[in-house]
């Protein structure tokens, strides 16, 4: 198989589309609570602009396509090969994005309290 001649140019349009896609729901989902709607965004992220080798090819195509692809020629395995994958991968990711929260708030919770004691001085 060989590669067509506008291959990056696909993966640019495809990534720029899908963060506007993400960008779109985070407005839908802006009044549920943090967590439920970082789930929500990254699991979408995750299964979209997770690549993945083509079967027979030299290039990338989205985990969750080439999953179903495969799975037409080696049945069920591919499926839960796939899936379980993309489950580490969007756990790995949402432990992240929280962790990373609660450094940051806890951050400025220390810097709020080191300003009232300075102020209470």
């Amino acid at each position: 198989m060989q590669q067509f001649d506008l291959y990056p140019q696909a993966w640019a349009v495809y990534i720029t589309l899908g963060l506007a896609l993400l960008f779109m729901l985070d407005l839908k989902l802006r009044h549920t609570g943090f967590k439920r709607r970082v789930g929500i965004l990254i699991l979408i992220a995750v299964g979209a602009f997770t690549p993945h080798t083509v079967s027979n090819a030299d290039s990338l195509a989205p985990l969750i396509l080439t999953m179903l692809f495969d799975a037409e020629i080696n049945g069920l395995s591919a499926i839960i090969q796939g899936l379980a994958t993309l489950l580490i991968i969007w756990g790995i990711a949402y432990s992240s994005v929280l962790a990373l929260r609660h450094l940051i708030s806890a951050k400025t919770k220390n810097t709020v309290e080191k300003e009232s004691i300075k102020n209470i001085d």
